[in-house]
């Protein structure tokens, strides 16, 4: 079975379960995503976050008046049950990263501590379905685990399946493709925030891209 599968079924409403209370006292201000958003003072009209739990971050980028649009992709049903109920300015639609459903472009798209999950095999196919909704100059924030090696960790909440988490510098990707541009890239510790000093282990990043596309090929001559 696909770690998609596995996720879609049962373990993203344990994660919910498990984060539930933890989400409720997150701090806008220790959130690197949103602090991103702030320095470089973006106000995309349109938002969209894969793997948003129950869109606490959107509510907050709604609050602040950054966006007149704000949409989250998420697997966990329950997720979704309590952020529909809290925020219901929150457009949810129950779906992956692989496979999100959705038909327009935005001009943020966020996906936050989603990628490691993902299975080997179908990374490729996130990747462009993300590329696939952010439009033409706008902005991807991608954040995730990005230790100096690619490493995999077994998922010790489920030892009785074969699951893993795939770490490796994502932000990467994109720019490999050529199409997107480095705004800024923050290191942190993915539980800590910034720190000057982070072990490999917990080494996390977050990258703030913008979407070029063919405006970065050049004609000879």
């Amino acid at each position: 079975m696909l770690q998609r599968e596995t996720f879609a079924a049962t373990e993203a409403d344990r994660w919910f379960s498990r984060n539930q209370a933890a989400l409720a006292d997150r701090a806008p201000e220790a959130d690197l995503p949103l602090r991103l958003l702030e320095l470089y003072r973006l106000t995309p009209r349109r938002v969209l976050e894969i793997g948003a739990a129950n869109g606490w971050r959107l509510a907050e980028i709604a609050r602040q008046g950054r966006a007149t649009r704000v949409v989250a992709v998420e697997p966990s049903g329950a997720a979704i049950a309590d952020g529909s109920a809290r925020f219901p300015a929150i457009e949810f639609h129950q779906g992956v990263v692989t496979a999100t459903g959705l038909r327009e472009q935005f001009d943020l798209v966020i996906v936050h501590y989603v990628l490691h999950w993902v299975d080997r095999g179908e990374l490729l196919q996130a990747v462009a379905e993300i590329d696939r909704l952010v439009a033409e100059g706008g902005y991807l924030l991608v954040g995730d685990f990005s230790p100096e090696a690619l490493t995999r960790v077994r998922y010790h909440h489920r030892p009785d399946l074969s699951l893993f988490t795939w770490k490796q510098p994502y932000g990467e990707l994109w720019l490999a493709s050529g199409l997107y541009t480095e705004i800024a890239m923050l290191t942190n510790h993915h539980g800590a925030g910034l720190e000057p000093a982070v072990d490999d282990h917990d080494r996390g990043a977050v990258w703030l891209l913008r979407k070029r596309g063919a405006e970065g090929y050049r004609e000879p001559g």
